[in-house]
């Protein structure tokens, strides 16, 4: 049989397990995660069937694999169900014929005999007609083979096998298989166009990747905001893995799907293999916000940023869970929009303020500095720091300090130029001054503070 007829034969096999796919749903998470659900149709005859379903994506966690009727029905008995991968390919199909009869073409001369060997270069047969000798024929060239049927356990595309017992014959029974596989995530991305002194202009978009060489066809798709365990992970998930997003700003309908978050895509879709998708999320919507400057002591780097607030709740035009992904900040100028920014945005649930750290400011400098470390009891020490602002700026700024602190401590005083200033606990070891600095003014914030151990 030639390579033509082999090919053939694969397809009328196919054919005779053809399996329509009525519905397919798509549940993907953010960690590159797909949990695919598809219902297909297929008769079974009275006794033991053996049912081919082939569109099976690649690379999928074989223990997940599951393979049972849509709905409850008695006298149906799986006996086993199985996932076959191992996909046909030149070098895959000849050493399944090691020490077997092996026959092809090659500059018009037929070679047959039993194949010994295979490497890169030569293929080793004991030919048909000289029973104990070695022919090394060169592998470039090569013609056409002869092969009875694909050897058994290789397949062209991924399968999944379902042996099952029935007590009648059925028409039209309606299967669902389920399984996870590596390979689709999705992302969320946001812009925001400052459009005032205390406003913005926020739109989001989820950004779906699917890397499986597989395409999915008029498929609904949940996205699931939230970072499910898995047994081999020992990753210590953050609280801020319990949230994410998922609605549109003009959905009411709660998205909590357990401790997480769902968004389902409004149509079904169709996701082709290696292609990136682009859905609506929110907006655009007019948010609240305040600009301020940020200044932490414990990133070292001595630079003032730019920061940009806002409260995800009603009041200032959200409320809503936002998953997490990178926002861009742009403002217009003379009719075109300008890039001021990025930060990534942490997952935010309703009722969070948002912090976006948008760029190093121009015309304020910082100048901090531990100006004392002294030891004041057998487990006591104090600190003295100080952090010099200066500013070129012809407004009034307003700046956010944070400092990180350790251990048991207590800020025994702290001021501002002058003058005392209250700090602000925001953990249990970080604290926060709120300062106004005045148009080309410099001053000082110093504080002290006292360690216990």
């Amino acid at each position: 049989m030639k390579v033509k007829n082999l090919l053939l034969s694969a397809f009328i096999v196919m054919m005779a397990f053809s399996l329509v796919s009525a519905d397919v749903s798509l549940t993907v998470y953010q960690r590159n995660l797909v949990l695919v659900n598809d219902t297909r149709t297929v008769d079974l005859q009275k006794g033991v069937n053996t049912v081919v379903f082939d569109n099976i994506a690649p690379g999928i966690y074989e223990a997940t694999l599951r393979i049972a009727p849509a709905s409850r029905a008695s006298g149906i008995e799986t006996i086993e169900q199985s996932y076959e991968y191992d996909l046909a390919d030149q070098d895959r199909i000849w050493r399944k014929y090691l020490d077997q009869e092996f026959s092809f073409l090659k500059d018009d001369s037929l070679y047959e005999g039993t194949l010994l060997k295979l490497d890169d270069d030569f293929i080793y047969l004991e030919p048909k007609d000289q029973p104990g000798s070695v022919a090394m024929i060169e592998r470039s060239g090569l013609e056409d083979m002869t092969f009875d049927a694909l050897p058994e356990g290789i397949v062209l595309h991924p399968q999944a096998h379902w042996v099952v017992k029935s007590n009648k014959k059925r028409n039209n029974l309606k299967v669902e298989i389920s399984y996870l596989a590596d390979g689709m995530t999705w992302q969320a991305d946001y812009n925001a166009m400052i459009t005032g002194d205390d406003m913005i202009n926020l739109q989001g978009n989820l950004t779906l990747t699917n890397s499986l060489d597989m395409d999915f066809e008029s498929a609904h798709i949940d996205l699931i905001a939230g970072d499910p365990h898995r047994s081999y992970d020992r990753r210590t998930l953050s609280g801020e893995d319990e949230f994410g997003a998922v609605e549109s700003a003009d959905m009411e309908k709660d998205t909590r799907f357990f401790e997480y978050r769902r968004y389902s895509l409004p149509e079904a879709a169709s996701l082709h293999a290696f292609q990136t998708k682009g859905v609506p999320l929110i907006g655009p919507v007019d948010v609240k916000c305040q600009k301020d400057f940020f200044f932490d002591g414990s990133a070292g780097t001595g630079e003032v940023m730019i920061r940009l607030n806002f409260d995800n709740d009603k009041d200032s035009g959200l409320g809503i869970g936002l998953p997490e992904g990178d926002l861009l900040l742009y403002k217009e100028d003379n009719g075109k929009a300008q890039f001021l920014g990025e930060d990534h945005l942490e997952a935010s649930a309703p009722g969070d303020q948002v912090e976006l750290l948008i760029g190093k400011a121009f015309d304020i400098r910082a100048d901090r500095r531990r100006i004392s470390h002294q030891r004041i009891a057998r487990n006591r020490t104090k600190d003295i720091v100080e952090i010099t602002f200066t500013s070129s700026r012809l407004e009034t700024s307003k700046i956010t300090v944070r400092e990180r602190l350790y251990g048991f401590w207590e800020i025994a005083e702290a001021d501002w130029g002058d003058s005392p200033i209250d700090h602000r606990i925001e953990h249990a070891n970080m604290v926060e001054f709120d300062l106004e600095l005045a148009p080309g003014e410099s001053k000082t914030l110093r504080y002290n503070v006292e360690y216990g151990y």
